[in-house]
């Protein structure tokens, strides 16, 4: 296995008595779109203001190419920051402001005229060059913000909620323009990020953090679908929790239905955990092995791509959701107060401590 670009290790930062960060280890590879993912308070842009040298570490170490960097000053480090605000000069046009960090380190005239002109095709707004940012969208903002980090071609990029000034429509795109054009750059991206689904679409890898403490690191599909916590389940996506105790080899819920899962929980006979379940994974009319609930729709949300039913049942004090396709629901004229059967199979139940 390759080393890795940068490495976390035992990183804390103390404010006084309270602990920001508290003993995070990671592992980010060369090449990689690297997410922070957590609420606010979760420590995570404490942890990208580290890595860029805005903040000391209290203790730990950052290795980059596996040598410690921790005291080294800001301007020394190969990390680039783009700010969430993004912070462009408003009297200077796009192509002045791309240029603004390399005119700061003198570097020849010929040689900043060729990098800004290469970055402003790869972010597609060499026809925008010459115009102020009040000229510019949102969108083409951002990506004049992107491309002036990039035009110093950083070993690492850092981005703090970069989509966050953006409309959801445009949040969509840039999600995958980023993609884009770090798959094309080659660099490493870091992004600290509270949306989910930001971190879902762009990430390599995602790092849950949650008080100062790292959760779970994985991919996209692996913190989805194998989250190792009650607080991973809920945070990432939406999850149904229904109250289960064990009972054998197997759990009953609180109305007395035997529920089956793959993973099977660590804790003995009788203790009080929930079974979690993903609400796309519930399905209508369910086949007899399947685990299985009866509950009356309380309400009903259209989607256009997905209808999601609420349904209030005796095995869970929260309603329960399931998500149906378009498809699915279509002709089934579901209504608020019918009776409704679904059911789940044992490999998409991951049972939790309560």
């Amino acid at each position: 296995m390759s080393k890795p670009l940068l490495s976390l290790q035992n990183v804390e930062k103390h404010f006084g008595t309270f602990k920001a960060v508290d003993q995070v280890s990671i592992d980010i590879n060369e090449n990689e779109f690297f997410a922070l993912l957590g609420a606010s308070g979760s420590g995570k842009t404490t942890l990208l203001r580290m890595i860029a040298g805005f903040e000391d570490l209290t203790s730990g170490a950052l290795l980059l190419d596996g040598d410690d960097i921790s005291a080294v000053p800001a301007h020394r480090r190969p990390v680039n920051l783009m700010f969430q605000s993004y912070a462009l000069f408003p009297h200077l046009n796009v192509a002045r402001n791309i240029a603004y960090g390399l005119e700061m380190e003198r570097l020849p005239r010929k040689e900043i005229t060729a990098r800004v002109d290469e970055i402003l095709e790869t972010i597609q707004l060499s026809h925008v060059a010459a115009r102020k940012p009040d000229q510019l969208s949102g969108g083409q903002r951002q990506r004049v913000a992107l491309a002036r980090a990039l035009v110093k071609r950083p070993r690492i990029l850092l981005l703090d909620e970069p989509l966050g000034a953006l409309d959801k429509k445009l949040r969509g795109e840039m999600q995958l323009e980023l993609k884009r054009i770090q798959d094309e750059f080659g660099i490493t991206f870091i992004v600290v990020t509270h949306d989910q689904e930001e971190a879902l679409v762009m990430a390599d890898r995602i790092a849950i953090l949650k008080d100062g403490k790292l959760l779970q690191i994985g991919s996209p599909s692996e913190i989805y679908e194998h989250p190792n916590s009650r607080f991973s389940a809920e945070f990432i996506g939406v999850m149904n929790f229904l109250p289960v105790v064990r009972s054998g080899d197997g759990y009953q819920d609180r109305n007395g239905a035997a529920i089956t899962a793959t993973d099977r929980g660590v804790l003995g006979h009788g203790a009080t955990l929930v079974a979690a379940v993903r609400p796309e994974r519930m399905l209508l009319n369910p086949e007899p092995h399947l685990n299985q609930l009866t509950g009356r729709i309380s309400a009903l949300a259209y989607h256009g791509l997905d209808l999601q039913v609420h349904l209030e049942t005796p095995s869970s004090p929260q309603p329960v959701m399931v998500r149906l396709t378009a498809d699915a629901a279509e002709g089934l004229n579901l209504s608020i107060g019918d009776t409704l059967a679904v059911g789940w199979s044992a490999k998409d139940t991951r049972i939790f401590d309560a």
